[in-house]
């Protein structure tokens, strides 16, 4: 499920720091600490609106999923960051019936539910960086990857694109070069889905200023954009991203550990499916529940 994530800022009481300069340029740019561990949640709320394409029932999501972040790194200077998808708990809504799954025991859960979540637990990679925290491949990913000794080519595929949408959402929003409060940019970039292709993602960024938030000085950044599939010639998809889906968020990055506390974000896309129009509401809410020295 973390490939299909669409990462909105609900409501949290900030303030500025009485004293920081505002207008001081800051580099913005996510950075793994070797020798640390980071724990994350992730909970995503998903209501795909069925009632547009004539069923009587909207389905809805839950899903809480835990991911943990060890750094380290070798011999030659490069930093090494495994992540590890440690668990997923939720409940789907359905034909107005609530069920719950937990991928501890997702033999309990619907057959739809373990075909969709049940492999997602347990699997993990790692993300390369060089000394100077520009990042460089994806590697292990061996527990992502299908065929026993003879792997399947497309589930490698897969498990690199996995690998590398995670990296991209830790980085949504963030600015590539240093900014001052008030100070906006632009990015724009084309990110391949497996079912909707590649997916054009367009995001008009503001660093909105400098505030504490739990005794430490995060940049608050907001931003809203859109995204929509690019035209792939000569390959006919029967998903895709229509051109009035709309993203917004809001991002604290933490100024001292140079990593992201608390990322809310709010995807309203419009699935064409087959032809037809299916929307999709996805609020994504990720916080560092924790961090502190690997053991």
């Amino acid at each position: 499920m973390l490939y299909r994530v669409f990462f909105v800022f609900l409501g949290l009481f900030t303030l500025p720091r009485a004293g920081f300069a505002q207008d001081e340029a800051m580099e913005l740019k996510l950075r793994w600490q070797p020798g640390q561990f980071y724990l994350q949640e992730t909970d995503t709320d998903t209501t795909t609106m069925l009632t547009a394409l004539g069923q009587k029932h909207d389905q809805q999501l839950r899903m809480r999923q835990t991911t943990s972040i060890k750094v380290t790194q070798n011999d030659a200077g490069e930093q090494l960051a495994r992540v590890s998808i440690d668990s997923l708990k939720g409940e789907l809504l359905q034909d107005g019936l609530l069920n719950p799954f937990d991928s501890a025991k997702m033999e309990d859960a619907l057959p739809v539910l373990q075909k969709a979540v049940g492999g997602t637990a347990g699997r993990a990679f790692t993300l390369v960086y060089d000394e100077r925290g520009a990042f460089r491949d994806v590697r292990d990913i061996s527990s992502m990857v299908q065929g026993g000794p003879t792997p399947d080519l497309n589930s490698i595929a897969d498990a690199k694109q996995v690998a590398l949408l995670y990296r991209r959402s830790m980085e949504m929003g963030l600015p590539k070069i240093p900014v001052r409060s008030g100070d906006k940019w632009v990015s724009d970039e084309v990110i391949p889905f497996a079912e909707a292709g590649d997916v054009k993602v367009e995001l008009h960024a503001k660093l909105d200023g400098v505030v504490d938030r739990g005794g430490r000085r995060h940049a608050q950044i907001s931003f809203e954009g859109s995204m929509k599939t690019q035209p792939d010639m000569g390959t006919k998809r029967s998903v895709k991203v229509a051109a009035n889906s709309k993203v917004s968020g809001q991002v604290f990055f933490d100024l001292e550990r140079q990593t992201i506390t608390l990322s809310v974000l709010l995807g309203m896309v419009n699935l064409e499916v087959n032809g037809k129009m299916l929307p999709v509401r996805q609020q994504v809410t990720l916080r560092l529940a924790a961090m502190k020295r690997s053991r």
